[in-house]
């Protein structure tokens, strides 16, 4: 079970989030924008029943960490949504996409093509809905930081956000009946 209590490394130098995690970080260089984002693969851990092999970490230009997520090979589940929300709390939002519109696809043109791809674009509605709707995210606004967890169904992977900083978003509360 996880013992590091990753809201409390926020606001910390990057070098102190080093040597409680037990990962050295590697920087990955953003040059046109004012954070730093660290990356470790060597990060070990059973967080929450769900093990994680990868981290991140954004830093101001001081190294001083605004957001720490702990990505995951697979989906969140519900063993580990109910252990987390023992900790955290019920999520103050949980979006779900709904009145998904396909507006546009491309194939690929030749079939012997050794690479090709599909491309689809589609539009839809984020609106409020419950762990059981698969939701693409969930927001926990807790006193002095934010957590974000980021679920991708079809890819089978997901990401816990924590960070001081409130989501980049702001989503209009349409309650599901």
């Amino acid at each position: 079970m996880n013992t590091i209590k990753f809201e409390e490394l926020l606001g910390k130098h990057l070098s102190y989030v080093e040597k409680t995690v037990g990962s050295n970080f590697r920087k990955n260089d953003f040059e046109k924008v004012k954070i730093s984002l660290y990356s470790s693969q060597n990060f070990n851990m059973d967080f929450h029943g769900i093990f994680s092999h990868f981290i991140s970490v954004e830093t101001d230009k001081n190294d001083i960490v605004k957001a720490i997520t702990i990505h995951f090979g697979e989906v969140i589940n519900r063993q580990f949504y109910d252990s987390f929300i023992e900790k955290y709390g019920e999520p103050n939002h949980i979006y779900v996409m709904s009145n998904i519109k396909v507006i546009s696809e491309t194939s690929p043109h030749e079939i012997d093509d050794p690479f090709h791809q599909n491309l689809t674009k589609r539009e839809g509605d984020l609106i409020e809905g419950t762990f059981e709707d698969k939701p693409l995210f969930m927001i926990w606004e807790k006193d002095g930081f934010y957590i974000q967890a980021f679920l991708r169904h079809k890819q089978n992977i997901s990401e816990i956000m924590f960070s001081v900083e409130s989501p980049p978003f702001n989503v209009k509360s349409n309650k599901k009946n």
